[in-house]
């Protein structure tokens, strides 16, 4: 089995992977949380704060760390691998504000901050790969935003989850064609709204991971100022657009003006629209499968490579 097949295996286990964790802490309920993560583990967030409102939960961007004003506030980070530094960086200056901290983690040196320090803590199941752990995430993070935030989101992001047993094999029609629309360039331009930037941005982190492929990535409503000059000096390049259910109409008619110019000047353009509600962990999935197939047309290993995990080792070791 080569590693491309092993991962559309775990994507056929999404639909059974959202469990939600149980915990016995208590927490202190507030109108309004705050969330840290980074790469893969930061896209469930992004999400939850689409199902929740920016009002109930609003995300830190990356490399934002908790500030003044956010003392006494409530701060949820989330960690996949339990070992990035950005993120336990982040709890660590949260507690020195006085904040509030809760964690959603699969294990390492944040798990260990967390006993230290008595944070409450909600230990995930792990997968091979942070991408692929997107179900195990939210199955820890939806249940404890429920409980911070009196809310009532957990069974029905599960059925979200179930549901896409029935879609998964048109899903992966879909997943094919967006993959071939791809699969013969040396570079994508991705330009999405901010209703659908969880997507754009989880498109973009496994475009480069999984397929290998770099990516031009830009909000849309930046587009129409000075980024559309640079592609008149290509043609033939593909362009995905990723909108949203929610975006307003200037914005939806930006998309309109900007897909017709890039196809003028000789691009292709592919148009997905993230909707909401279930839509919303269907289109993760969707762009997902999209960037496996895609691994498999260009014969390429979608884990991660020699380089990445240097990188990422020197990070770690220069931390602190």
């Amino acid at each position: 089995m080569s590693s491309a097949e092993d991962m559309l295996e775990v994507y056929e286990r999404w639909p059974s992977m959202y469990e939600p964790v149980k915990f016995d802490f208590e927490v202190v309920n507030a109108n309004r949380v705050y969330g840290c993560g980074y790469g893969a583990s930061l896209i469930p967030l992004l999400v939850s704060e689409k199902l929740y409102g920016k009002d109930k939960l609003l995300v830190l961007k990356p490399g934002e760390m908790p500030y003044e004003k956010l003392k006494g506030e409530a701060l949820v980070v989330v960690s996949h691998s339990g070992d990035t530094v950005e993120t336990i960086e982040c709890a660590k200056r949260a507690l020195k504000l006085g904040m509030t901290v809760y964690a959603v983690v699969g294990g390492g040196k944040l798990e260990e901050l967390c006993k230290n320090e008595k944070i409450s803590f909600i230990k995930i199941n792990k997968e091979k790969s942070t991408r692929l752990g997107f179900p195990y995430l939210m199955s820890g993070l939806i249940p404890l935003l429920d409980k911070i935030l009196k809310a009532n989101n957990t069974e029905m992001v599960g059925s979200y989850f179930k549901n896409l047993l029935r879609r998964e094999e048109a899903l992966g029609e879909q997943a094919k064609r967006l993959a071939d629309f791809l699969k013969n360039s040396f570079l994508a331009g991705i330009y999405y709204s901010n209703g659908a930037e969880a997507h754009a941005l989880r498109f973009r982190y496994l475009l480069s991971e999984n397929a290998k492929l770099h990516s031009v990535y830009e909000n849309i409503m930046e587009v129409a100022h000075n980024g559309i000059t640079a592609w008149e000096m290509y043609y033939n390049l593909p362009i995905v657009m990723i909108s949203s259910s929610d975006d307003d109409n200037l914005v939806t008619e930006r998309f309109k003006i900007i897909s017709e110019a890039l196809q003028g000047l000789g691009h292709r353009v592919y148009e997905v629209n993230v909707g909401k509600g279930e839509d919303l962990i269907v289109k993760i999935f969707l762009l997902d499968v999209a960037t496996i197939f895609l691994s498999i047309y260009r014969n390429v290993n979608p884990f991660i490579t020699r380089t990445q995990e240097t990188v990422r080792r020197k990070v770690s070791l220069n931390y602190g």
